[in-house]
C-alpha cells in the first residue's frame, strides 16, 4: 500500500507499531540577511531592497535550507498541487495595519516563482484567510473597498509604496506567472471560505490527528472547522512574516496556520474574526493548544520566512511609532518548528518558552533544539536583537511538581505529578472538595549549570510559605485574584539541583500555584542555563 505525506499523517498512530517511529534527521536552515555574501548584490540592513534583491535571498535561503531530499524542486513530486500560505490577516486601511503586520509580497512571489520555475508542480496556489470579506458575501462588516469596489487579498492593489520593486495586485502575479508558465495553473484559495462540509452541506468537524508519536489534540475541543485545500493539498510551504505576538510570544510558521481556520465557520454573526476559534479550543486563555492542532492537519512542508520587516510589542499596530522592526533577513527550511525556534532566538526570546513549539515538537513535527540544527548562510549569533516583548509575556512556568497534603509529611510519600499547563490546580490533583484551612505541600526541583542570580515569578491565591534549598524566601497571604507572576522575587541559583518547596494553605474552594524561574534582567524569559527537572 502506497501512502502519500498527508495520508501518513492523517493515519491514527495505532497503525503503526513503535518501532517505526524515529526521530528526524538534523534539520537544516537557510540564513540569508541582504548582507550575505553569497547573494548577487548584497545590500545594508537598512535598504529597503527591491524585488530582484529579494528573491536573491530568498532562493538563496531555499537553496542553503534545503530538505532531506536535497532541494526543494526534489522533494516536490511531479504533478503536484503545492499551496504557498501567506500571512496576510489585514488589508490597508485597517486602523491596526502597520508596515510589517503581513508577509512581505515580494517573498511570496519569489516563492511562487521558485516553484514554478524549477519544480514540476501541476498547480500553485495562494491561500489565506484574512480578516475580509470577499466580493460577493453580502454581509457588510468588515468589508474593504477601493476606489468603490469591493476587494480581497487577490484584487487589492499595493500600488508602488509598500514594497519596492512590487506593484499592483496578488491576481497580477497570478496572470503573470500563468503568462511565463503555460504548463501549470495558478489561482487563489480563500481559506475563509473553504470549510470542509458533510454530505447535507453543513460544516464538519474533524478531530485533530493523533502523531506517530502518540500525541492527540491539545484544544479543549479536540475537534475543529478545517478547509479543504489544507487536507487535500499535496505540497504546502507556509511563508509567515516574523513578529511578536501578545498571547504566545511569537508569531511565525506554526502560527500562521491561524488563517487556515475558515471564518465562514468560526466568526460570530456581525463579525468576521475567529473569535468562536479561541473561545472554543483555548486553554487557560493560551492559543497555543489550537496553533498546533491546526499545524496538525498538514504539517508544513517546507517554510520560507519573511524577516525583513516585523511589528515588535505585538502582532498588529499599536501606534508605537518604533514598532516596526526592519532586519533584512529571510530563512528557510523543511523543519518548521526549528524555524520558529530560530524566529524566537533571533528576536531574544527563549525559543524553549513558546509553548506551542513544545507541543509541535512532542507531536513529531520538528525540532526545538536549535543544537541539533545546522544553520546555513549566516551565524544566527551575529543577528541577534532584542525585540520588545508583549507587556504580559512570560515564559514556560514549572510543569513537573510532587505533591502532599499536608504539612511536614514524609517525602517518600510524595506524589509525582505533571500539570499540563503552568497552573496547578490543587483541589483538582487531590480530587476532593477544598475548604478554607485544607493545607498542601507542593515541590519542584530546578538544575542550574552555574551560579545565577535570577527571579522567581510565583502565582498564588492562599497563604504560602516559600522555601529554597531550605531557606525562607517569603511567606506571604494573598486574597486577591489569581495571576501568574503576580509576585517576583530576586534568588540565587547553585550549581545542580535546586529544590522549592511551598507549603500552602487554602484561602478559597480552588487553591492555585505557578513558579516560573526568570533572567536577571526580568524581562519574563527562562534564563538559558536554568531547567525545570522532569
Amino acid at each position: 500500500m502506497k501512502l502519500r505525506r498527508r495520508d501518513l499523517l492523517l493515519t491514527p498512530a495505532t497503525a503503526f507499531a513503535p518501532s517505526l517511529w524515529s526521530a528526524p534527521a538534523k534539520p537544516r536552515i537557510g540564513l540569508v540577511p541582504s548582507t550575505y555574501s553569497g547573494l548577487k548584490q548584497p545590500a545594508s540592513p537598512e535598504d529597503p531592497l527591491d524585488y530582484e534583491i529579494v528573491r536573491d535571498m530568498v532562493w538563496t535561503a531555499i537553496r542553503l535550507g534545503r530538505p532531506q531530499a536535497g532541494s526543494l524542486e526534489a522533494k516536490i513530486k511531479p504533478g503536484s498541487w503545492v499551496v504557498v500560505k501567506p500571512n496576510i490577516v489585514a488589508l490597508r486601511p485597517r486602523p491596526a495595519y502597520r508596515l510589517g503586520d503581513i508577509t512581505d509580497f515580494r517573498v511570496t512571489r519569489a516563492v511562487v516563482e521558485y516553484v514554478a520555475r524549477f519544480s514540476r508542480a501541476s498547480r500553485i496556489t495562494i491561500a489565506e484567510g484574512g480578516s475580509y470579506r470577499r466580493p460577493g458575501d453580502k454581509a457588510l462588516d468588515n468589508v474593504c473597498k477601493q476606489n468603490g469596489v469591493h476587494v480581497d487579498a487577490r484584487t487589492f492593489d499595493w500600488g508602488t509604496d509598500e514594497w519596492p520593486g512590487f506593484a499592483g495586485t496578488m491576481q497580477d502575479t497570478l496572470s503573470e506567472m500563468a503568462a511565463e508558465f503555460p504548463g501549470k495553473k495558478f489561482d487563489y484559495v480563500d481559506l475563509s471560505y473553504d470549510a470542509v462540509r458533510d454530505a447535507g452541506g453543513r460544516f464538519a468537524r474533524l478531530p485533530a490527528p493523533v502523531a506517530r508519536t502518540g500525541a492527540g489534540a491539545f484544544g479543549a475541543r479536540p475537534d475543529y472547522f478545517v478547509t479543504n485545500t489544507i487536507r487535500n493539498c499535496d505540497f504546502l510551504i507556509t511563508v509567515p512574516v516574523m513578529k511578536v505576538h501578545l498571547q504566545c510570544g511569537i508569531t511565525c510558521c506554526l502560527k500562521n496556520y491561524v488563517g487556515t481556520a475558515p471564518r465562514e465557520a468560526y466568526a460570530p454573526p456581525g463579525s468576521f474574526s475567529n473569535s468562536n476559534l479561541h473561545k472554543e479550543h483555548s486553554v487557560e486563555d493560551r492559543i497555543d493548544p489550537f496553533i498546533c492542532d491546526l499545524a496538525a492537519f498538514h504539517p508544513p512542508d517546507y517554510a520560507v520566512v519573511d524577516a525583513i520587516r516585523g511589528l515588535q510589542y505585538q502582532e498588529h499596530g499599536n501606534g508605537l511609532p518604533d514598532q516596526t522592526v526592519r532586519s533584512n533577513m529571510v530563512f528557510a527550511s523543511e523543519d518548521a518548528v526549528a524555524a520558529d525556534a530560530l524566529a524566537a532566538r533571533l528576536m531574544g526570546f527563549n525559543e524553549a518558552d513558546i509553548e506551542y513549539l513544545q507541543m509541535a515538537q512532542q507531536r513529531g513535527m520538528g525540532t526545538l533544539d536549535l543544537e541539533r540544527a545546522d544553520v546555513a548562510g549566516t551565524d544566527p549569533a551575529k543577528l541577534i536583537r532584542p525585540w520588545a516583548k508583549p507587556r504580559a509575556w512570560h515564559g514556560r512556568g514549572n510543569r513537573h511538581w510532587r505533591l502532599a497534603e499536608g504539612w511536614g509529611t514524609a517525602e517518600q510519600s510524595w506524589q509525582s505529578f505533571h500539570a499540563a499547563t503552568d497552573t496547578l490546580n490543587l483541589g483538582r490533583w487531590a480530587k476532593i472538595p477544598v475548604a478554607e484551612g485544607k493545607r498542601f505541600t507542593a515541590s519542584a526541583t530546578a538544575t542550574s549549570t552555574g551560579y545565577a542570580d535570577v527571579w522567581l515569578w510565583t502565582g498564588f491565591q492562599a497563604k504560602v510559605r516559600l522555601y529554597l534549598n531550605n531557606d525562607k524566601v517569603f511567606e506571604l497571604d494573598n486574597r486577591t485574584r489569581y495571576r501568574i507572576g503576580q509576585y517576583q522575587h530576586r534568588v540565587s541559583l547553585k550549581p545542580g539541583r535546586n529544590r522549592i518547596v511551598c507549603e500552602v494553605e487554602a484561602v478559597s474552594a480552588t487553591p492555585q500555584l505557578s513558579m516560573l524561574l526568570v533572567t536577571g534582567q526580568n524581562d519574563g524569559d527562562t534564563p538559558r542555563e536554568v531547567n525545570w527537572l522532569v
